[in-house]
């Protein structure tokens, strides 16, 4: 009964953070969270049938978020890059970085204000599956 109840705990903590992840991008920005919404509605390119899961990561892992200082101080971020112009697509690889298992990472942007997310794995594997249906 014990061990029952500490799985349930684990999964109910899990399905917590997990809804704290997915929604935190949108909500709390203020007059930003629709700007961002709109924005990776734009970003996100359908999987074809012949995208690879690693190609659909190269080009839907990245979202470019605009979000005020004074509500920068909620997202933990994980460290700073180098601006790389959208003009110039920028990419997973452009970047340096990799896209975790369970969690959503963000990134400071030099001579920018914007904030980069790269979206975890467990996110972009729901998308994948979802677009290619």
């Amino acid at each position: 009964m014990h061990c029952n109840y500490e799985i349930m705990k684990r999964k109910l903590l899990k399905c917590l953070i997990l809804g704290v992840v997915f929604t935190a991008p949108f909500t709390g920005f203020g007059q930003s969270s629709k700007k961002t919404i709109e924005s990776s509605v734009e970003t996100s390119k359908p999987a074809s049938k012949k995208m690879s899961f690693d190609e659909y990561c190269e080009q839907n892992a990245l979202q470019l978020m605009d979000v005020p200082a004074e509500k920068s101080s909620g997202i933990k971020i994980t460290g700073t890059l180098n601006f790389i112009d959208s003009k110039k697509t920028p990419s997973l690889k452009a970047y340096g970085v990799k896209p975790l298992e369970n969690e959503t990472t963000y990134y400071k942007l030099n001579g920018s204000d914007k904030i980069l997310a790269v979206k975890s794995l467990y996110v972009l594997k729901l998308n994948y599956a979802n677009a290619k249906n």
